[in-house]
């Protein structure tokens, strides 16, 4: 489609299918998974672990920074992981205030079962993405990445 092309019609279209993706997304942050032994955790706590345990952050502040949410939101999740058992929290040698975080053996149980489940969810979706041609997933990525710039301004203006 050319820029000329797009119309209101598509544009209400690309929001209202943005709109109802969000919602579904936001309801299955709400599921939490049975980590085999009864206990639960939910999407919030599985993702800080799954950073932790992928080594995409070991500290609250490059938690925070990775997922874009505030220190104290990143400790919250931290605390109860900690207090689950689920992550052990080491001082860093030579830093007074930095916790180092990293899996606890049953934190790095939980992360074999949280990967199984995102290696069955992606598996069909991965299988589609990889019969699109790489512009389609480029032009996405764009789209989305403005969208996210147009709510980061629309929420820098609210507050």
């Amino acid at each position: 489609m050319k820029k000329s092309e797009l119309s209101h019609e598509k544009t209400i279209e690309l929001m209202v299918s943005f709109i109802r993706i969000t919602k579904k997304f936001n309801e299955l942050e709400k599921v939490s998974i049975d980590m085999g032994d009864g206990e639960k955790l939910f999407p919030s706590e599985l993702h800080i672990l799954d950073s932790i345990g992928n080594n995409y952050g070991n500290s609250v502040t490059e938690l925070s920074k990775s997922f874009g949410i505030t220190k104290g939101a990143v400790s919250q999740v931290v605390n109860k992981l900690f207090e689950k058992g689920y992550i052990n929290k080491d001082k860093k040698p030579g830093h007074v205030k930095e916790i180092i975080l990293t899996p606890s053996e049953k934190g790095w149980k939980a992360f074999k079962i949280l990967d199984d489940v995102h290696r069955n969810m992606e598996n069909e979706f991965f299988k589609y993405l990889y019969t699109v041609e790489s512009e389609k997933i480029n032009s996405f990525i764009e789209i989305m990445d403005r969208i996210e710039d147009f709510i980061d301004t629309f929420l820098s203006h609210e507050q």
